[in-house]
């Protein structure tokens, strides 16, 4: 049975070098046809503008931007909005891209293919930098001029879409927290309305009127007290008014006896009963507001309100006392001479009967009329005083009852002035938050917030991104070799001649003993 040989890299070598013609042949060939294959395929010529995210003008401490989206986000939210149908038709239509695909295929596949014409790309190197993000838009087409102004149309479009967005979402935003503020507002009113009922239905029991409410009930307390003290006084004054009356009325006349003539000669008449005159009520009230000055001095000190009260009235009564004890004497020793000479006369009378004379004072008529209105006047301050009690006490018992009703009412108020309070934070805040975005939007209006700035506009390209000539020529030079080869093996296969000694000695099994050298061959060498 035949054996099959394996060759080595010299007996390829010396088969590529007999078959060199069927392996160079077809890599020519396909080289050519690669080529003509290229010349034939349409040119893709891609043009690429460089556009800059600048920051915003002013710093970001003194006015915060509303949108912080990052540039990979908003490239995506502008490009779903730049990639739309409504757009890209426009495009079309104003630079007549695509004029025999649009008559042989819908509107909506070419906007498909002009789309996937468009790449956005963020440069990776300032993806985590939002300062100096930068980002690359590209279009490819067969008319590099076409493809220039169309990328530099889309780079445009970009431009004014972020600007558009940006102060749409500065509006959007502004509005939203002015009619959340005015809900706010609408709630704080409600609720301080609900508080201001509250303190009004429960004024008097609030807990910032407790420390009131314990003075005010401290004072009625010591009001009653002093009130009672008063009353005490102006009945004991009453009672003292009332003995003092009684003595006057006893004493109001005189009675003077004149004896008759039916006397011995020197026998002298009956003497006169004279009443003495009684204590003034000034006087009275001038030695009790003395007692009481001594009483209030044991207890109290000279800086005490009750002992220099006291020391007013007397010192105010004194001049009055004394002036009524001048009279009173003078009115004394006047009564005594008239006495007397009522005396004289009747020892000198020639009355034959005993006369008795009563004789009615006008000085005591006087004091007891006085008295009486005193006494008249201390009955009605006591009247009034027990009223004047009766309104403390109720009095007294309303501030206990609100000072009982106090915790309850500082629970409830409290939780009123809790929501109060939270709505209130709230409100200041949405007020600075509006505020911001105010003044956000004003700088988005007058375009000073971020940006998108061309670095690089888009230029004519010179040369075609697809098809890659040096590609095709490659891949056209490699099917010819592998081709070339395939043909050279196929040739040698199919071949039975015999070329070295090696060949003859495996077909054969024998060895070979002699090698008749081809003349012409070393002729033609």
């Amino acid at each position: 049975m035949e054996q099959e040989k394996t060759l080595n890299i010299h007996e390829y070598l010396a088969i590529g070098l007999r078959r060199k013609w069927w392996i160079i042949i077809p890599v020519i060939a396909a080289v050519f046809i690669s080529y003509g294959v290229y010349k034939y395929l349409p040119k893709v010529y891609k043009a690429t503008t460089l556009i800059l995210v600048q920051p915003q003008r002013v710093p970001e401490a003194y006015v915060r931007p509303t949108n912080t989206e990052t540039v990979s986000a908003r490239l995506n939210t502008i490009g779903q909005e730049i990639l739309s149908r409504t757009r890209l038709e426009k495009v079309i239509q104003e630079f007549n891209l695509y004029p025999d695909y649009r008559q042989r295929a819908p509107m909506e596949e070419v906007i498909e293919t002009m789309r996937k014409s468009i790449n956005v790309e963020v440069q990776a190197r300032a993806r985590d930098d939002r300062s100096q993000n930068t980002f690359s838009l590209s279009h490819e087409g067969q008319d590099p001029r076409t493809v220039m102004l169309v990328t530099n149309k889309l780079a445009s479009l970009f431009i004014e879409e972020n600007l558009k967005v940006r102060e749409l979402q500065a509006e959007s935003t502004s509005d939203f927290i002015i009619k959340e503020l005015q809900s706010m507002e609408d709630q704080l009113k409600k609720r301080d309305q609900a508080t201001r009922s509250f303190k009004e239905r429960n004024m008097g029991n609030l807990p910032q009127q407790l420390d009131a409410n314990l003075r005010i009930l401290e004072r009625l307390q010591q009001q009653l007290q002093t009130t009672n003290e008063t009353i005490k006084t102006a009945e004991d004054r009453a009672f003292i008014l009332q003995g003092q009356m009684e003595q006057l009325k006893r004493s109001l006349t005189t009675q003077v006896r004149i004896p008759g003539t039916r006397r011995e000669p020197g026998q002298e008449s009956e003497e006169i009963r004279e009443e003495v005159i009684p204590e003034d009520p000034l006087v009275t009230q001038l030695n009790n507001l003395k007692r009481e000055l001594g009483i209030a001095q044991s207890k109290y000190t000279e800086s005490h309100p009750d002992v220099i009260d006291l020391k007013k009235r007397i010192s105010g009564l004194e001049p009055k006392v004394e002036k009524i004890l001048r009279e009173q004497e003078a009115k004394k020793e006047a009564r005594l001479k008239e006495l007397k000479a009522r005396q004289d006369r009747a020892r000198t009378a020639t009355t034959t009967e005993d006369q008795t004379v009563v004789i009615t004072d006008p000085a005591t008529q006087r004091l007891l009329d006085q008295y009486t209105t005193q006494f008249n006047e201390s009955q009605l301050e006591a009247k009034r005083l027990r009223v004047e009690t009766k309104n403390i006490k109720d009095q007294i018992v309303l501030y206990q009852r609100r000072i009982e009703e106090t915790p309850k009412r500082e629970e409830e108020l409290s939780l009123l002035m809790r929501d109060y309070d939270l709505l209130r934070t709230n409100y200041q805040s949405l007020l600075d938050k509006k505020i911001q975005s105010q003044m956000a939007e004003n700088l988005e209006r007058k375009q000073q917030g971020e940006q998108f700035k061309v670095l690089d506009p888009a230029r004519t390209p010179e040369k075609p991104v697809r098809p890659d000539r040096d590609r095709i020529l490659l891949i056209g030079a490699a099917i010819g070799l592998m081709s070339g080869l395939g043909l050279a093996y196929f040739r040698e296969t199919w071949n039975q001649k015999f070329h070295t000694e090696a060949e003859v000695e495996h077909f054969l099994g024998i060895p070979v003993i002699a090698v008749i050298p081809n003349l012409k061959e070393d002729k033609a060498a």
